[in-house]
């Protein structure tokens, strides 16, 4: 009997629940109060059960959509105030730098580019009087960079050395008296190496102790360091030597058909370039074409700068 009984309530239990018991056991998981009371007014309207759950089932539907909705626009919202404040924040390129970092960085490069970009004579007009009228050939251009390596640096760094003394006072004084007193011992070097050439640089050798190459830096009131003063003694001076071996070299070849004295042409294609007329024309030409391929050069790499670190497009 037992078992006949349990068969009856497995079978009871097992027995899919008719029209009737299903409208009395509807249960919809997860309904609010407002769902429960249009529920109840649907029934009360006579609707069938299939119908009141469909219908609470949508709304259930859309309120969960609502919520996903909601969801989705403050994630939006959230990631495009990130966007907005890395827009705001300064971009950083390779070396951690901002944009205005990297543009300074070049700027500073380029002014200490004495050999090219910043060249004392073809970009800053320095040392023109023995660049137009002295470096007329190879060997006086040579002897012209034989004095500006022994008094340009060395008159930098001991004008700076008693400007230290001085508290950076009588700067003006100190530059000239210190490139008279080197010009000296300056004199005997060169007069031991070259002999008597030395004449042909006339008074533009003696000239060199108020040049502006070597003495300008006396218009700046920062006072240099030592180091910083024989750092950029030597780069002056070696931009100052490279134009004045190009300018007396190439006005020899063309005055004379010459390098050094050694024929290269057969005739001389300009024999008025070792005129200073000539020369104040050869050296402008140089200059044109110099400074627009270091001014071609400096906007390619500020464009450069510019495009590393602008903002994204959107």
């Amino acid at each position: 009997m037992a078992e006949i009984e349990n068969r009856k309530s497995r079978r009871k239990r097992d027995k899919a629940p008719t029209l009737k018991e299903h409208a009395g056991t509807v249960i919809i998981p997860q309904i609010s109060p407002e769902m429960l009371e249009q529920a109840r007014r649907a029934a009360a309207a006579g609707k069938m059960p299939e119908q009141i759950e469909q219908e609470a089932m949508e709304a259930v539907r859309r309120e969960e959509e609502a919520k996903e909705a909601a969801q989705a626009k403050q994630a939006a919202q959230a990631e495009s105030g990130v966007r907005a404040a890395a827009q705001r924040r300064p971009r950083t390129g390779k070396k951690g730098m901002t944009r205005a970092e990297a543009q300074a960085e070049l700027v500073q490069s380029v002014h200490d580019d004495h050999l090219w970009l910043n060249n004392p004579v073809m970009v800053r007009g320095l040392g023109l009087a023995p660049a137009v009228v002295a470096a007329t050939s190879g060997q006086t251009a040579l002897m012209l960079c034989a004095a500006a390596i022994l008094l340009l640096t060395a008159t930098r760094v001991l004008a700076v050395s008693v400007c230290h003394r001085t508290k950076n006072r009588f700067r003006g004084v100190i530059y000239a008296y210190s490139a008279a007193i080197l010009y000296i011992p300056v004199y005997l070097i060169l007069y031991r190496l070259f002999g008597a050439d030395l004449s042909l640089l006339g008074i533009y050798l003696p000239l060199l102790v108020v040049e502006p190459a070597i003495i300008k830096r006396m218009e700046a009131d920062e006072l240099e360091t030592v180091g910083e003063a024989f750092r950029r003694g030597i780069n002056n001076t070696v931009g100052l030597c490279v134009s004045l071996m190009l300018v007396g070299v190439l006005r020899e070849l063309l005055a004379q058909g010459t390098v050094f004295g050694n024929k290269v042409l057969s005739v001389a294609p300009l024999p008025l370039a070792s005129q200073p007329a000539a020369g104040f024309l050869l050296v402008g030409l140089i200059a044109a074409v110099w400074t627009a391929i270091g001014n071609a050069y400096v906007h390619y790499k500020m464009e450069e700068v510019r495009h590393l670190y602008d903002e994204p497009k959107h």
